[in-house]
């Protein structure tokens, strides 16, 4: 298998889909997130079964927004000695991609951070997540850091 291959699967399902063509999106967001996982394994040299998993249910929890049944699902499929890997990488992408998901009428049940306005209770086609004055003025002090750390570090 080719290392691109979730790169092409991506690209297909994106032009069937867009074109007005019927197809699922739960099938190739699995061999998406196989063949991505795949291809990272082997990038880092790791267990390539194991990162094929993750890969798998991780690109499943951060595109469905639904990380409970990502989790029960690696347990299922994997077993119980791949569930805390799972549980992690999928907690990671679950808040990586934000407020949006393949199914545009779930309702959001909860904020993914409290840096973000957006309303709950709405479908995730009509959210509009907007940035508080909080998150503005974390990112001013993560800067001022990154400047007086730097300073210092080049002063030596």
């Amino acid at each position: 298998m080719p290392w691109y291959a979730f790169i092409l699967k991506t690209i297909f399902t994106s032009l069937t889909l867009g074109f007005g063509g019927s197809g699922g999106v739960i099938t190739p967001i699995f061999y998406i997130g196989a063949t991505s996982g795949n291809f990272f394994g082997g990038l880092v040299d790791g267990y390539i079964p194991l990162f094929a998993a993750l890969g798998f249910v991780s690109v499943l929890a951060g595109a469905t927004s639904a990380p409970i049944a990502a989790i029960i699902m690696s347990v299922e499929l994997f077993g119980v000695n791949v569930a805390h890997y799972a549980a992690l990488s999928v907690i990671i992408a679950f808040l990586m991609t934000g407020h949006r998901s393949v199914f545009p009428s779930q309702l959001l049940s909860m904020k993914k951070s409290e840096a973000l306005n957006v309303n709950l209770g709405e479908e995730m086609v009509h959210t509009q997540a907007t940035y508080t004055s909080r998150f503005f003025s974390n990112m001013r002090r993560i800067v001022r850091i990154i400047v007086i750390y730097s300073k210092k570090y080049f002063r030596k």
